[in-house]
């Protein structure tokens, strides 16, 4: 018996009582359309078996809904297409920074960093120190009269000089004075015999580290001799605006800057570095 037979004994009441106890999709809808009292009064029980339960849908067919699993080999590409994008922005990511590295050094060994961001800071500078020296001769002695102005307090100073005879030609003394500056002036002479005309003498005032500040000379045949000391020209980060990468930890000073336009040897290196990186990310892994 087909399924439209026995849904045509079920509407008129002639199917055999064991097929709906048998069939529990026949007696739900039996008990809709008679009741669970008229089914019981005709002793059909209720089926045990629940395996399957079937609606009609409007016909004798029925549907069932059945899921089904996702491929996995859809997962698998779903998982290698992720990883792709991933790689591409981590190889975007390296070229960008290559690129970067090698902009900077590039510009810095051209133009200079401190060009274009002002990083460096000028040292403050000294006082304009004056250094002048008068002589006086008398007989074989000379006597030369050292003044210098504007120094640092409690910063040690050094004049060293150099006095000869005969046009030069002979050294007479060659000696030093070191003072600790207690005010803005110093005053410093010294005495020396000679002999043999023309005298002359050379003087230089130094710093606490031996840099040289300025420097004064004058000779016998010159009636009375003073002489303005020229400062040493301070290093300023306009003339320095490469930075010393090896120095980069101290960048405010005007000491770890050059010039620009120089190149040392850690500047090669960080190219190289550079266009290292940067030619790995456009190279592509091969599977």
């Amino acid at each position: 018996m087909n399924e439209a037979e026995r849904l045509r004994d079920l509407l008129d009441g002639s199917m055999d009582p064991s097929e709906l106890e048998a069939y529990k999709e026949y007696y739900k809808l039996a008990e809709r359309i008679y009741g669970r009292e008229a089914l019981d009064e005709m002793g059909i029980s209720t089926p045990i078996d629940d395996e399957v339960v079937i609606e009609p849908v409007g016909n004798s067919e029925f549907t069932h809904d059945v899921i089904l699993p996702t491929p996995i080999n859809d997962e698998k590409e779903e998982e290698n297409n992720s990883n792709k994008e991933l790689k591409s922005k981590r190889r975007k990511f390296v070229f960008l920074v290559g690129m970067i590295g090698l902009i900077i050094v590039s510009s810095n060994i051209i133009v200079g960093i401190n060009s274009i961001v002002d990083l460096c800071e000028d040292e403050e500078p000294m006082g304009e120190i004056e250094f002048k020296a008068i002589h006086q001769v008398n007989d074989n002695t000379i006597t030369i009269y050292w003044t210098v102005k504007n120094t640092t307090l409690d910063s040690q100073y050094t004049i060293t000089w150099d006095v000869s005879q005969n046009g030069s030609q002979e050294l007479v003394e060659s000696s030093q004075f070191i003072w600790t500056a207690n005010g803005e002036s110093f005053t410093h002479l010294v005495s020396v015999t000679v002999q043999t005309e023309p005298y002359a003498y050379s003087s230089n005032l130094l710093d606490q580290n031996g840099t040289i500040l300025a420097s004064v000379n004058g000779d016998y045949d010159s009636s009375q001799i003073t002489t303005l000391g020229t400062l040493e020209s301070s290093k300023l980060c306009e003339d320095n605006t490469r930075l010393k990468w090896n120095e980069i930890m101290n960048y405010e000073d005007v000491n770890s800057w050059g010039q620009a336009g120089d190149g040392e040897i850690i500047d090669g290196m960080l190219l190289m570095i550079f266009t290292f990186i940067s030619l790995f990310g456009l190279t592509k892994k091969k599977r």
